[in-house]
């Protein structure tokens, strides 16, 4: 740092007496000439600032030229300088000139940039926007990609499902077609068995009608052979009664002896003996004629069946084969 009293005229007047006596004004020979006070980053400015204002006689101390031509040098120099100057001047209007404008241009081109840089920012948030739409849709997308691996995965399962569906449809079919061929045996042997059943009802029904029919003959038969032996008994009963009454008759009347008591004795027993065996045999005639009426309604019952049965199988055995 610079000493304090170490200025600008200081400097500048070591530098005149230096380049006064024909010597180049250096930092170093100025420091010394000031009286080695001041630092060279303090004092190099100054003589820099000294040298542009008097760079003619810095040439000339440095060529070792006289004072009057350095002065004569010095006055076209300052003319020089004062035309420099005054272009300087005119260069610094137009530079300003142009300053302005470039100003202008170049306020413009900040709306223009504060323009670009809204527009920037807009377009920045619609990126930003956009980046998000796009996160949002590349989730969207991650987690689409997975349902559809997961719908694929479902797919070939269904897919497997199908298969092994169409192959259980495949065999129930063939089941299927094989039950229909089995139950169309069972109904062509259901007809036959039906239609063989039907003629061996048809054959009982005949074979029982027949023997109903027999039976009713001989039940007839016996009805009348008991009706007979009813007539009989009834015959024998006045008979004996006739003859009971004529015998009490002839005990009342004749008394005649034991030998005709006793005969009209052997006679009653004889026809009460012949009443009784009449009575008998018309007990077992009755009981024979009960167990042929019961023996004929459980004919008439199983031929009653057989034909409700023979009515039924026919129908169904159409409506199968239909």
């Amino acid at each position: 740092m610079a000493r304090a009293g170490v200025l600008y005229s200081h400097v500048a007047k070591a530098a005149a007496q230096l380049a006064a006596a024909g010597k180049n004004p250096t930092v170093d020979t100025v420091r010394e000439a000031i009286g080695g006070t001041g630092s060279k980053s303090t004092i190099a400015p100054m003589l820099k600032q000294w040298k542009a204002q008097h760079g003619g006689e810095v040439a000339a101390a440095g060529a070792g030229l006289p004072v009057d031509l350095l002065e004569a040098v010095q006055g076209v120099y300052e003319r020089v300088q004062e035309g420099a100057k005054a272009q300087v001047e005119q260069l610094r209007a137009e530079h300003q000139q142009a300053a302005q404008e470039a100003a202008r241009v170049l306020e413009a081109l900040y709306a223009e940039g504060r323009k670009l840089g809204a527009e920037r920012e807009a377009l920045a948030d619609e990126l930003a926007n956009v980046k998000a739409m796009l996160a949002r849709e590349q989730v969207a997308r991650q987690k689409d990609a997975v349902a559809i691996v997961a719908l694929e995965s479902e797919k070939d399962g269904q897919a497997q499902r199908l298969a092994d569906r169409a192959a259980e449809i495949r065999s129930l079919a063939d089941q299927l077609a094989q039950a229909r061929r089995q139950f169309e045996h069972f109904q062509d042997a259901s007809a036959t068995q039906r239609q063989e059943d039907k003629s061996a009802y048809e054959a009982r029904i005949a074979r029982t009608e027949q023997e109903a029919g027999t039976l009713r003959t001989y039940l007839q038969d016996s009805r009348e052979a008991l009706a007979v032996l009813r007539s009989e008994k009834v015959h024998l009963e006045h008979t004996l009664a006739e003859q009971l009454d004529a015998a009490r008759e002839q005990a009342r009347k004749l008394y005649e002896g034991t030998e005709a008591v006793n005969a009209a004795r052997e006679m009653a027993s004889s026809r009460q003996f012949e009443m009784e065996m009449a009575e008998e045999r018309l007990d077992h005639s009755q009981q024979a004629n009960a167990r042929l009426e019961a023996r004929l309604a459980e004919l008439e019952g199983e031929n009653v069946l057989l034909k409700a049965k023979a009515m039924v199988s026919v129908p169904k055995a159409r409506g199968r084969k239909t």
